[in-house]
């Protein structure tokens, strides 16, 4: 997704910012995850490719839009426009009807004009293009990179030092206008970006750009000869043009692309392979990024090592930041750079694991995906036939369960498991593990390339992990359902009228008792996929029928029809009843019971108790009461909130390292000695220490059916 977290207030002159604007909060400057299947590793023999659209501190306008085929006037132009962040991102009736102006709604005016082709295809839209009628599929996200670039306007107004007109949004959406092959897609996104300038979508001050999401990473995918690639660019050099690279993915290979480029060695000399802007070394070379004498063939280059961006003491923003967080720009670089480096790579790591077993148990969890260390294969082998969309989508769902990353685990995820973490103070130094479904997920969606112009793009609102992915055909004659591109509620306007509001209801609704409430969640979207799958079956029976029937082309436009309105009725279905399930989860978790019926037994009391390793914590006040106090617990640090949760030793955040400890303090801590550990109470510390200490051993047991050992008892 496109935008950098910014957090205080600006002028569009010169973009003065305040505050924490340039914190560079990965967790928020940095999201989406894309996974490309190769047509082999396939079980159905033709690539996929998915993403998760990661909200951040803006909102995104949620809609799915149904652009048209279109045919067009010779010497039309297409416009060229800056995307808004939240709703409308864009109001144009060019685009599609479902752009066009409503109410007092004023047409986007655009930032420049290329000229147009005589005829566009359909695709479905979001945030970028994601899938057009011909089966082109995209998924991806931003990437760290050395340079940025900024638009010719913003909100309206000239930039000075604005010379850039064609952002990651209009370049996909130009690609699925005019292309149905990867090779195409990945060629005219680069030519047009070149000619009009790369930009990246959001404020920032020329003097400190942020550097920590310049430039894009893609994975595109084709029907039509079944190609997987990968996309990487920035902005070139001077604020302008485009530097781009694009690889073929072996169609026996998985591929991620997670917030950092992927292309890593370029053979310069193979084109089947290779794509690559005019002059793609220049700038590196000129900058001493990179040298052609490092490497072992002149033919060679490396992509990521040259453009992909490590911090450094001596980068302006690194400079900027350090100084308003109150730490030397050597520290700082060093903190940033360890975020960076496994906010990709754990969860590429944890993708080849889970997709390709064999090769990912090859992979060091802890191994640092930066351009200046060994960092992680563009792509993996797989065994033939071995990844159903099933399993991609479980991806999506991921959070790292059973591994030692697991976020269900720890004081983090409260007494019920809860995986999802907010924002956080930035003034303690910490890092959670960046999960691939988060609560700040706003969309997913898996592109399926399929034959007899029946690809299907699989879309979940919402954070995956509590939605359902539902089927939409890729030629569809029609857009989706109102609620899908309604008008009449947005992120920060509720209204059951609009689809995605039902699937978030649940997913903050789960937030009450996690492991509980999405279990049952978990439970009802998968039947609602599994009978997806059997619509499907049935649907395209009904209209080969119709083909065999109605000769021709006609015969295959009416089959479209049917296809369109059958998925589109079934959205509508399961729309209504993920309401009912939410009044149901309400009546069933409220009152933090389960309510079964009105019978003497219908009443689960204890169903949601809390925890004993979370009454025994000194913190929650339980295991310390007295008559004459504490009353709400002993802290472990004598920092008012949130600062006293967040240094916590056994919250996991001050304490995390990319080895671990990632539940609790190294052992030297457990008996609670060292930082953060010391009682608020001085008067307090001997019964503290003794609590701090039973609680430690206590949460080892968590979720154990064995005993507690005999030290406890003693402890306690």
């Amino acid at each position: 997704m496109r935008r950098a977290a910014q957090l205080g207030l600006m002028t569009v002159q010169g973009f003065q910012l305040q505050g924490m604007l340039l914190l560079l909060d990965a967790s928020t400057s940095l999201a989406c995850t894309a996974v490309g299947i190769g047509r082999e590793v396939s079980s159905t023999g033709y690539p996929m490719v998915t993403h998760s659209e990661d909200g951040e501190l803006a909102t995104n306008d949620i809609r799915l839009i149904r652009v048209p085929r279109k045919r067009w006037p010779a010497g039309s132009l297409r416009p060229l426009y800056y995307y808004e962040w939240g709703y409308p991102r864009i109001v144009s009736s060019q685009h599609s009807p479902e752009t066009a102006p409503v109410g007092d709604q004023q047409e986007t005016e655009p930032i420049g004009h290329i000229p147009q082709v005589p005829e566009t295809w359909a695709y479905w839209d979001t945030e970028y293009g994601v899938q057009n009628e011909k089966g082109l599929s995209m998924g991806g996200g931003t990437s760290p990179s050395k340079t940025r670039g900024w638009p010719v306007k913003y909100y309206g107004q000239r930039l000075e030092y604005g010379y850039n007109r064609a952002g990651i949004e209009d370049l996909t959406k130009i690609a699925m206008e005019r292309c149905d092959t990867a090779r195409c897609a990945v060629e005219t996104m680069g030519g047009v970006a070149v000619e009009q300038g790369y930009y990246v979508n959001g404020p920032d001050d020329i003097h400190a750009p942020t550097l920590s999401d310049s430039g894009d990473d893609l994975l595109v995918a084709d029907r039509k000869l079944g190609e997987l690639w990968v996309f990487n660019i920035l902005t070139g050099k001077n604020n302008a043009s485009a530097i781009w690279a694009a690889q073929r993915i072996p169609p026996n290979h998985v591929a991620v692309a997670a917030n950092s480029f992927s292309i890593g060695k370029m053979n310069l000399s193979d084109a089947e392979n290779f794509k690559y802007s005019p002059g793609v070394t220049q700038l590196a070379e000129e900058k001493g990024w990179w040298r052609r004498e490092d490497e072992a063939s002149p033919e060679l280059f490396d992509f990521f090592r040259a453009y992909g961006y490590d911090p450094k003491a001596t980068n302006s923003e690194v400079v900027y930041s350090a100084r308003l967080e109150g730490k030397t720009p050597e520290d700082w670089a060093a903190y940033r750079a360890m975020n960076l480096a496994y906010y990709s790579g754990r969860r590429i790591w944890r993708i080849y694991n889970l997709l390709s077993p064999l090769e990912g148990s090859k992979l060091d969890p802890q191994r640092k995906n930066m351009p200046t260390s060994n960092y992680f294969p563009t792509s993996v082998p797989a065994p033939r036939g071995t990844v159903t969309r099933r399993m991609v989508m479980e991806v999506h769902r991921d959070y790292y369960q059973g591994t030692p990353f697991d976020l269900t685990k720890g004081v983090a995820a409260g007494p019920y498991g809860n995986p999802n973490r907010g924002a956080f103070d930035p003034a303690v130094e910490g890092w959670f593990e960046r999960a691939i479904s988060t609560e700040r997920t706003n969309w997913a969606f898996l592109n399926e390339a399929r034959p007899h112009n029946r690809s299907i793009m699989w879309f979940a609102y919402d954070a995956p992990h509590g939605s359902i992915f539902l089927p939409f055909y890729a030629a569809a004659t029609a857009g989706a359902p109102e609620s899908y591109h309604s008008h009449e509620g947005h992120m920060s306007k509720f209204s059951k009228r609009v689809a995605w509001w039902a699937y978030n209801f649940i997913n903050q609704y789960t937030e009450i008792n996690f492991q509980l409430i999405n279990a049952d969640v978990r439970r009802k979207a998968k039947e609602f996929e599994d009978e997806a799958e059997r619509r499907i079956v049935s649907w395209e029976a009904e209209a080969d029928q119709l083909i065999a029937t109605v000769h021709g082309g006609r015969g295959e436009l009416e089959a479209m029809d049917l296809l369109t309105a059958r998925s589109n009725q079934f959205a509508e279905e399961v729309l209504a009843k993920w309401w009912e399930f939410s009044e149901e989860l309400i009546s069933k978790y409220g009152r933090h019971v389960v309510t079964h019926n009105e019978t003497i037994t219908g009443v689960i009391g204890d169903a949601q108790k809390l925890p004993a390793w979370w009454l025994r914590s000194p913190e929650v006040g339980f295991s310390t009461w007295s008559p004459s106090g504490p009353y709400h617990g002993v802290f472990l640090n004598a920092q008012p909130l949130p600062e006293w949760w967040l240094r916590s030793p056994n919250l996991g955040f001050s304490t995390w390292l990319p080895s671990g400890s990632y539940f609790l303090q190294q052992a030297q801590n457990q008996l609670g000695i060292g930082y953060g550990t010391v009682p608020a109470v001085p008067t307090m510390l001997a019964m503290a220490l003794m609590t701090v200490a039973a609680y430690q051993l206590g949460l080892r047991h968590r979720g154990q059916d064995h005993a507690d050992d005999k030290a406890f008892h003693a402890l306690a």
